[in-house]
């Protein structure tokens, strides 16, 4: 029963990250969009897509949050 709890609670730990990168990377295109629109209609042209501040930045913080940053430093 244990073992069964540990492995839920990681997937609703991992569904609720997804979601938090996801809300977050759209406010944070928001963000960007008011202070340099340009990088929006930039994006969208590289892409191909036609998406708003928004949905930009949601679209790359749910690609982003599968991807994790490993730093390593050796202290001696």
């Amino acid at each position: 029963m244990k073992a069964f709890l540990a492995i839920a609670g990681v997937l609703a730990t991992l569904f609720f990250v997804v979601i938090l990168t996801t809300l977050v990377g759209g406010i944070v295109g928001w963000c960007v969009n008011l202070l340099f629109p340009v990088v929006n209609v930039t994006l969208n042209q590289v892409t191909g897509l036609a998406l708003d501040a928004f949905d930009m930045g949601a679209v790359l913080g749910f690609v982003g949050s599968f991807f994790k940053s490993t730093n390593t430093s050796s202290t001696k």
